[in-house]
């Protein structure tokens, strides 16, 4: 197996942890909720997380390709599971504070946006 795939691999299992991730969103889905003073502070917390996890996904990427010769192949796999994972814990975050599932669900579903752009790294590497 080429490590392409087993990077593309390791990144399933960070969609995964992802999905995990978001399940326990909905389970605690507005519980901080009685903290947010006006009704517009949920929208600038998911704008905010949006474009947060927007601009990670370039960072990482660029990161990712920047270490991928300098750390061995099964710390790069799981640097890129922690990845694409991360998008859930930023739903969680959410969840926390709104009511907004659709929210939520967004939040989430950058995480496959984050699998995705793992096609972009080149491992110089062939596993066996």
């Amino acid at each position: 197996m080429n490590a392409r795939a087993l990077l593309l691999l390791s990144g399933a299992v960070g969609l995964g942890l992802a999905a995990l991730f978001y399940l326990l969103a909905r389970a605690v889905q507005g519980t901080l909720s009685f903290l947010l003073l006006l009704p517009q502070a949920a929208i600038v917390i998911f704008v905010v997380l949006f474009l947060v996890s927007l601009v990670e996904i370039a960072v990482m990427v660029w990161a990712l390709q920047r270490v991928e010769p300098q750390v061995p192949f099964w710390a790069l796999g799981l640097l890129a599971a922690a990845y694409v994972a991360f998008a859930g814990v930023y739903a969680f975050g959410y969840a926390l504070f709104a009511f907004d599932v659709r929210g939520i669900q967004l939040l989430a579903a950058l995480a496959f946006v984050r699998w995705l752009s793992l096609l972009l790294i080149r491992p110089g590497v062939q596993t066996k």
